[in-house]
């Protein structure tokens, strides 16, 4: 018996295709499509989604077909694939000629994470390795107690990564051993290396192993931390299933650390009603899933197909939705709240919002956002339709840059991550409410948001664009309450973005970012840097007393090449990496 389970491929796929004879597309219609439910397998620490037989037309089913169960299995994985872009994807093929390089194989991504990110060429690829382990030494650099207490536990985790990369070569990917085996560590390093066996587990748990290889590295962590790979498992797992294909298996893995790091090390104010906010609205709507599965099946109905009472009956259950989830909330969130922080929530925020000696700061912080998305979003929709996607998409970066570097972490930095916690749980129930069409607000947020989406948005039901940037902007700050993903993605990326689409002339290697944008988001990133560290009051501190010119500048240069070569979303990755490569930079002194 095999070791490792076995992984789709698309030569496997190609061979299939014989058994293929139609691939049924559901026609567009006004409301937004919907992705299919998948189930989602989980072997060791990877999953394999695949469509089950109610995802297969009727004329195409085993039953009716009489087909057997291999065909079957082809033919929802052909419908999987279809889906998520390797067949029939025409506006990939004309992207691709707009920027002038040929449209291969190596430009679609396959779900199951065994050629994801496989369009990078070598040499991005080499840029893009260089620059993550020179992080991760550099970190190793200034922890090197904690890595020398570490040090058998390190090399057993590294010999079985590179066992199995050496055994499964499908893998060996950039993006996943960069950043689904190396990225967490160097977190870890950076802010709590106490926990760095932890996040060596976790990163063992992404590969296909044994039950009984990862039970024994559990228990070399600690005999509490028994059962933390299963955790893992559960949480990825529910992430495929809520996400599909819009969610890469590197985003996925990713995500799933960060959120078990939540789930168990967060002992601050700020990061317990993020905790309680997030996994609280989760289970919140947990109960009301089958109200939800009967709007999806009205919804999915062509329109001479739909009761005439389908309107009425979609109203009556996104009411019982919006009553389940509110009494989840009020009753089992706000006990939780209590239990972590020894008194009411709601009586705990009213002291700390309108009692404490600092609530004149924090009410005049909250009247100044609301004054900003108050006089912004109007404009913004207003205007909007005269400007092409990309400014679209980038007055929002500059929106975030007003509202929370000149009024935010400089101030408060406590406040602003909590008032960050809320906007994300926020962010999540109305896209929730979105891809799920739950009426009366369901369509209307796909309304708003469907003039800024671009094609990462378009690899499965969840529109991602508005989520990454917030979450880019705030892990900095719950990380270390640091504006790093304000001045990378608010200063750096959009200047990088206009001055590319509008100047740029010279590509990078297998790409169509353009040295011109490069060059844009170093001057814009540095400038921003300088600006918030010696101009706005309450920033010294927090970028760090050691923070010199010098290595402002290089954080800057490190960061515009990572955004030009990397392999993942850059709105998560590319913040995150600057704030690390600053933190590291001022020694670890930071307030």
């Amino acid at each position: 018996m095999s070791l490792f389970p076995p992984a789709f491929s698309v030569k496997q796929s190609r061979r299939s295709s014989k058994y293929v004879d139609s691939v049924a597309v559901s026609p567009k219609t006004s409301v937004p499509s919907l992705q299919p439910p998948l189930q989602t397998s989980t072997v060791g620490g990877s999953s394999y989604s695949s469509l089950s037989s109610a995802d297969i037309p009727a004329e195409d089913s085993p039953e009716s077909r009489n087909v057997t169960d291999d065909e079957a299995d082809s033919r929802r994985y052909r419908v999987l694939q279809w889906r998520n872009g390797i067949h029939g994807n025409k506006a990939r093929r004309r992207r691709s000629r707009h920027h002038k390089y040929p449209p291969t194989l190596n430009n679609v991504k396959v779900l199951d994470g065994v050629k994801d990110g496989y369009n990078l060429g070598f040499r991005k690829k080499c840029v893009e390795s260089f620059l993550i382990v020179s992080l991760l030494a550099l970190a190793i650099q200034h922890n090197w107690t904690v890595v020398s207490e570490n040090a058998k536990f390190i090399g057993i985790c590294a010999s079985i990564l590179v066992t199995v990369l050496v055994l499964r070569q499908d893998y060996w990917t950039m993006p996943s051993v960069l950043y689904v085996y190396l990225f967490p560590i160097i977190l870890t390093l950076t802010d709590y290396p106490q926990h760095l066996r932890l996040n060596l587990l976790l990163a063992v748990s992404a590969l296909p192993l044994p039950t009984e290889i990862l039970s024994n590295l559990t228990l070399a962590v600690s005999p509490q931390s028994a059962g933390i790979y299963y955790l893992y498992s559960s949480v990825t797992e529910i992430l495929c299933t809520l996400t599909t294909t819009s969610l890469s298996p590197a985003e996925t893995s990713l995500a799933g650390t960060l959120l078990v790091n939540l789930l168990l090390n967060s002992q601050q104010m700020d990061m317990i009603f993020l905790r309680a906010l997030l996994f609280g609205s989760l289970f919140s709507l947990w109960p009301a899933t089958p109200l939800v599965f009967k709007i999806m099946q009205l919804t999915r109905l062509p329109r001479h197909r739909r009761p005439e009472d389908s309107t009425t009956r979609k109203v009556k259950y996104a009411y019982g939705v919006y009553a389940i989830f509110v009494a989840n909330m009020l009753v089992f969130v706000r006990w939780h709240l209590q239990s972590s922080l020894g008194r009411d929530p709601f009586a705990f925020m009213i002291n700390y919002l309108f009692l404490s000696e600092e609530s004149h700061r924090r009410l005049g912080m909250l009247g100044y956002w609301v004054t900003w998305l108050a006089v912004g979003i109007p404009w913004i929709q207003k205007s909007s339709d005269a400007w092409t996607l990309d400014i679209r998409r980038k007055v929002w970066h500059g929106l975030v840059v007003g509202m929370f570097l000149v009024s935010g972490v400089g101030w408060d930095a406590t406040f602003t991550s909590l008032s960050m916690a809320v906007a994300l749980t926020l962010f999540l129930f109305s896209e929730f409410l979105r891809a799920t069409t739950v009426p009366p607000l369901g369509v209307h947020i796909h309304n708003a948001f469907k003039k800024y989406t671009d094609e990462r948005d378009t690899c499965g039901p969840i529109i991602v664009s508005h989520i990454f940037l917030l979450l880019g902007i705030s892990l900095p700050i719950f990380l270390s309450s640091s504006p790093a993903g304000i001045i990378c993605l608010g200063f750096g990326d959009s200047c990088a973005s206009i001055i590319g689409r509008r100047f740029g002339k010279h590509r990078w290697f297998d790409s169509n970012k353009t040295l011109e944008g490069t060059a844009g988001f170093i001057a814009a990133a540095f400038t921003g840097l300088m600006i918030t560290k010696y101009a706005l009051s309450g920033y010294d501190n927090i970028l760090g007393p050691d923070l010199t010119v010098q290595w402002a500048f290089l954080s800057a240069v490190s960061t515009a090449v990572l955004e030009a070569t990397s392999g993942m979303n850059d709105n998560v990755i590319v913040p995150v990496y600057m704030y690390v490569i600053l933190r590291l930079g001022t020694r670890g002194q930071l307030a």
